[in-house]
């Protein structure tokens, strides 16, 4: 399939030589930061997404069809609920790590919370390297606690 082969590209480069790529196209900032986390984005939410699609269980859609459902509601009661809690728990992962991203991405030049880092760095403010490491860290923390805590009540359906 060539939207696979496609995919598979796609994802063999990491996010920071994106980032790379595309600050020499657009130059350094935040539409490069962006830019570069959608590429990798759509890379491994694809692939992810394709396999969750691909491990549908038939025979719900079987039950649907034998009890006379027609193709809007087989869609609507026997795939939909399957691949929502999935898609919604690879979205939030994949968030968690655009913000993680983000911080790499800004230190070498496309923008995001890492370039305040990398400034104080050069300038050797290390009071201010410390405070804004501990504030992202912090901030990764809480992200990864409260996605955490989605992704449980959306396993448990809670």
């Amino acid at each position: 399939n060539i939207g696979v082969a496609f995919i598979t590209v796609v994802r063999t480069f990491p996010a920071v030589v994106y980032g790379l790529m595309f600050i020499r196209v657009t130059g350094p900032g935040a539409f490069t930061g962006v830019l570069t986390l959608a590429v990798a984005s759509i890379g491994m939410i694809s692939k992810l997404f394709i396999e969750v699609i691909e491990d549908l269980d038939p025979g719900i859609i079987e039950a649907l069809d034998a009890a006379g459902c027609n193709a809007i509601q087989k869609v609507q009661y026997g795939i939909v609920p399957q691949l929502m809690g999935n898609f919604a728990s690879i979205a939030i992962y994949r968030f968690e790590i655009n913000v993680k991203y983000a911080t790499i991405l800004g230190m070498v030049g496309a923008g995001g919370i890492g370039a305040p880092l990398i400034f104080a760095i050069t300038a050797y403010r290390w009071a201010d390297t410390g405070a804004l490491l501990v504030g992202l860290i912090i901030f990764v923390l809480a992200v990864e606690y409260g996605s955490a805590k989605i992704r449980k009540k959306l396993a448990t359906g809670e």
